[in-house]
């Protein structure tokens, strides 16, 4: 996931926070929201009751990777905030990534097949 995707500024991420909606899952929550753009930005927070920033920066990037892995299907428009839960810290990657995609499923974030991005 390109830099340019990315929410940066507290504002953005506080927006999210009171404007979206919630999905949850066992190893995150998604909060998203409609983007005041066509671009799609997506951010991610992490607790420090989840460990030392070593711990935290390791969750980040296997969230990252993960969301890379469905970013393609991702409808644009919106801003999304994925927020790691405790169970995230020992999941498989392969289990992170079907829990990403089930909360983009259950959010109805996926792009038809055929729309223009």
């Amino acid at each position: 996931m390109k830099r340019c995707f990315s929410l940066k500024r507290n504002k953005e991420f506080k927006r999210v926070y009171r404007a979206g909606k919630a999905q949850k899952c066992r190893s995150a929550v998604l909060l998203y929201t409609r983007g005041r753009h066509d671009s799609l930005r997506v951010g991610i927070s992490v607790s420090k009751r989840l460990g030392n920033s070593v711990a935290r920066n390791r969750i980040k990037r296997r969230l990252r990777a993960a969301i890379d892995c469905n970013f393609d299907r991702i409808a644009h428009g919106w801003n999304l905030v994925f927020i790691a839960r405790e169970k995230a810290k020992d999941e498989r990657f392969e289990l992170l990534v079907s829990d990403v995609s089930g909360l983009l499923e259950k959010a109805n974030l996926i792009a038809e097949p055929g729309a223009k991005r």
